[in-house]
């Protein structure tokens, strides 16, 4: 299953098209969002403390089922939704709305990467100029977004027996390092290409200027 998560990012970027194909979820503001889009989420989820009373009416009217959460509690509204979308047993899962906002909401959604990854659930960070994504150890291939930019790295510990074909630098068996930026602003010379590692978790980011 196909899942869109909107968050709640000023000014987010959305592909309507990928939205309007896929189980959506409003996550608070990004509920309204999707409302003033015309798009009717599935579920919108949040304790919606950063919309007005009416706003709060629009998001109740548009979505097919409201779950509102207590302001103070462990999780982030964002956090819930993927939990959600992993009793779904997504299969792809797009995050719009999670970035150019606050940088630790920013920060703390790149974590949930991380988190997820570990329990099997693929999620891409998607806006205008970039798509962001773990990697677990193994062998992957990928297939080119459009993106010009490729950048990797490491998270948690050390990457090992870094291999990467297919790009314009390409590389083999590199031990990356959490403070190590040398995978910055590579590039795509192909419609795919090869990234295997040994062990770690990598941070993989697609970007354009």
């Amino acid at each position: 299953m196909k899942i869109a998560i909107i968050s709640g990012a000023p000014n987010a970027w959305l592909d309507l098209e990928h939205i309007k194909a896929s189980f959506v979820i409003g996550v608070d503001r990004g509920a309204l969002t999707l409302a003033e889009h015309g798009i009717c989420p599935d579920i919108a989820i949040g304790d919606f403390d950063s919309v007005t009373e009416s706003e709060f009416a629009k998001i109740k009217d548009s979505a097919l089922e409201l779950v509102q959460l207590p302001s103070e509690k462990d999780e982030t509204d964002t956090e819930v939704a993927l939990n959600v979308a992993m009793t779904k047993e997504a299969t792809d899962v797009r995050i719009y709305g999670s970035l150019g906002g606050r940088i630790d909401h920013s920060l703390a959604n790149i974590r949930l990467l991380l988190q997820f990854a570990k329990k099997g659930l693929p999620i891409t960070l998607v806006d205008e100029r970039n798509h962001l994504m773990v990697l677990a150890s193994g062998q992957h291939e990928i297939n080119h977004p459009g993106l010009p930019y490729i950048s990797f790295f490491a998270l948690e510990s050390t990457v090992t027996n870094l291999t990467l074909n297919r790009l314009k630098y390409p590389l083999t068996n590199y031990e990356l390092t959490q403070d190590d930026i040398r995978c910055i602003s590579n590039e795509t010379t192909e419609s795919s290409f090869f990234v295997s590692f040994d062990s770690g978790y990598l941070l993989m980011i697609f970007s354009r200027d």
